[in-house]
């Protein structure tokens, strides 16, 4: 590929991540506003079913679409990308990946107990324990976002786009490197801590690995489900423990 060619294909990817993240905002701005809206107009209780039933209708609408715009995207760099039939052989990759992920975590805790001697909660992470404990709506909205829209959305942006428009031709290595770095940043950017930083950058490694060594993204997208999934049980635990 030509110099013109790859800086053009990174701008256009660059373009691309940005449009991935700004759908994805609209995502949960737009779920969020239309069970406000609802409600407000009703003038019913905010965990009314019908306010919680827009906000799902809007928040699955919202997903279809912006996972169609981001599927054409990684689809004009990688032609194969769709739902195909799992594999056994691919499927064990979900395994290693969640296994990789745990491993990240522990090497996280691991650091901060050496360097600061405490183990500190991302700021992202207590600002979804704190949703989850209102429980209603509230966790519904959480449950939704982490379990399905997440890892559908931002496996097409972090990796679809990411590793297809970022230095495909380059070392196998690098965009690997580019995508986990720019997941960890994502999670952490509006309050940057530098251990959740870390974690989030390695497992945004992790779930770029998957994504190459299957060469098809619905299996970092399972493995983002199932880490995901898992965290949320804690979540509904915590919700009806308090």
């Amino acid at each position: 590929m030509k110099k013109t060619d790859q800086i053009g294909t990174l701008i256009s990817g660059v373009i691309w991540v940005t449009v991935g993240i700004i759908l994805d905002f609209a995502i949960q701005l737009g779920s969020t506003y239309s069970k406000y809206g609802i409600v407000k107009w009703l003038h019913v209780d905010k965990n009314n079913p019908i306010g919680i039933t827009i906000m799902l209708l809007v928040a699955a609408i919202l997903t279809a679409l912006t996972v169609w715009i981001l599927g054409y995207a990684v689809k004009r760099k990688s032609p194969k990308t769709a739902l195909h039939p799992f594999r056994g052989d691919k499927l064990v990759w979900v395994g290693y990946g969640y296994i990789m992920i745990i491993g990240a975590g522990i090497l996280t805790v691991a650091l901060q107990l050496i360097f600061s001697h405490q183990q500190i909660t991302a700021s992202n992470q207590v600002a979804l324990e704190e949703m989850a404990r209102k429980g209603g709506a509230a966790l519904i909205f959480v449950v939704v976002l982490a379990v399905f829209v997440a890892p559908l959305v931002e496996e097409l942006i972090f990796r679809g786009i990411i590793l297809n428009y970022f230095f495909k031709e380059g070392p196998w290595w690098l965009n690997v490197i580019i995508s986990g770095v720019l997941f960890g940043y994502f999670h952490v950017f509006q309050d940057f801590q530098i251990f959740a930083f870390i974690q989030y950058s390695l497992m945004g490694i992790v779930l770029a690995i998957v994504y190459k060594k299957t060469k098809q993204i619905q299996y970092a997208m399972a493995t983002h489900m199932l880490n995901n999934s898992i965290a949320a049980l804690s979540l509904i635990g915590m919700a009806f423990g308090s």
